[in-house]
């Protein structure tokens, strides 16, 4: 599932916020008359053509989408692809959407609805209960923000046996969930009323709440990627000297059997440069291959062992996307590359050396090299029992692959 908010601080988008007084003529003095021009100034809600919001009324499934959905798109800046448009319903569109993006319906009936999941008029025209409403926020909130949480009972509803009893565990937790981080709670006398219907204005007021927890979070997330720009910037290495012809490294493996690797300064200067040092100063000796994914690469060159470490500095990613045209160094077979994080200009020591064709990779990685002679020990790697990595890939070997030595002719 995507996170709307990674694409909203990649780009760095500042969401800025006009006051508009709502236009609803049966809202005055309403307990939610805040949160529903609140709503409105978001975008979430438009009321309807006579100039009424009808805030007592129930909310239908297709509206609350639509409410959850405006909103994050309201904040994220961006808009509903077209493609999204077919449908039965006016808000297919938004179901379309927040099935990509934002939630993963059950594709199995609670309560007579499939949770998230609206395929006829009638499904989408249908009101939507308050256990519904939570799952999708929860969604959500964990989907687009990032928020996890184990979903447990924080405070005792006097109606949890029901929950619990009549709901799947998934919904019961979403519940638990949105009570959790004050999204969706009981009322004053402590219960949740998982099965009553919600009205408009309950429906707008726990959007408003999911989008506070999503402004906070963007952002967050944008100072947090303005100090790693810094951090990035400020561990910048440029080397002046460049090595001359096509240096060959020799990877010793703790086997002793040998991969003869041509640098091709020529591509990427700055790159070669930066691995013959790394070489030279023993850096990469006891290290080791942590990522070995069959048909795709063999990764490695991390001090931690785990993907997430690397040397002192990073180096200029000298790549198409990052404005350097001259790498046009194809990842082929046996191609050496730098792997790098999300920033163009992070990498730093670890690199992947690729199996087969991998031609999806120019212009956004920097090769700088090819396995001249021992391509067969990179290929024994995969005859290592592998087991689970962090990213949930079949790839991390058992039994550490160790780089006796990388050194350079």
């Amino acid at each position: 599932m995507k996170k709307i908010i990674s694409a909203i601080v990649a780009s760095i988008l500042v969401c800025t916020s006009i006051a508009f007084a709502h236009p609803f003529s049966d809202v005055s003095g309403h307990w939610a008359e805040a949160e529903i021009e609140k709503g409105f100034e978001n975008q979430a809600i438009n009321g309807d053509p006579d100039g009424k919001f009808r805030p007592d009324d129930t909310i239908t499934r297709a509206e609350f989408l639509k409410m959850l959905a405006a909103d994050i798109c309201k904040r994220a800046e961006v808009e509903i692809p077209q493609e999204f448009d077919d449908g039965v319903h006016w808000s297919s569109k938004y179901h379309n959407f927040a099935n990509s993006y934002i939630y993963e319906g059950i594709n199995s009936e609670v309560h007579g609805v499939k949770p998230g999941i609206m395929e006829t008029e009638a499904e989408f025209e249908k009101a939507i209960s308050r256990w519904e409403m939570a799952f999708m926020l929860a969604n959500a909130m964990g989907n687009v923000i990032g928020v996890t949480s184990q979903g447990v009972q924080s405070v005792e509803f006097k109606d949890a046996d029901t929950i619990n009893a009549e709901l799947p565990d998934i919904i019961a937790k979403s519940i638990f969930v949105c009570n959790e981080f004050s999204v969706m709670t009981g009322d004053e006398k402590s219960c949740f009323n998982a099965f009553d219907n919600g009205t408009r204005a309950e429906a707008i007021t726990v959007v408003n709440r999911f989008d506070k927890m999503l402004s906070d979070a963007i952002e967050t997330q944008i100072k947090l990627e303005e100090e790693y720009q810094n951090q990035i910037k400020e561990s910048l290495i440029t080397y002046d000297e460049i090595p001359q012809g096509h240096p060959v490294a020799i990877m010793t493996m703790s086997d002793n059997k040998r991969v003869e690797i041509e640098l091709y300064p020529e591509y990427a200067p700055q790159t070669v440069a930066n691995f013959v040092s790394l070489a030279k100063s023993g850096f990469y000796n006891g290290l080791t291959f942590h990522r070995v994914v069959e048909g795709f690469m063999a990764q490695g060159g991390d001090p931690l062992g785990n993907g997430m470490g690397g040397a002192k500095n990073n180096i200029k990613g000298e790549f198409v996307a990052n404005g350097f045209d001259k790498n046009t160094l194809s990842h082929k077979r046996g191609v050496i590359s730098m792997a790098r994080a999300q920033h163009f200009d992070s990498a730093s020591s670890q690199f992947f050396i690729c199996y087969n064709d991998a031609s999806f990779l120019d212009g956004q990685y920097a090769a700088f090299g090819k396995v001249t002679s021992g391509m067969e020990t990179v290929d024994a790697f995969l005859e290592n029992e592998m087991e689970y990595n962090s990213m949930g890939e079949f790839a991390s070997p058992k039994k550490p692959i160790v780089i006796k030595s990388i050194t350079i002719r």
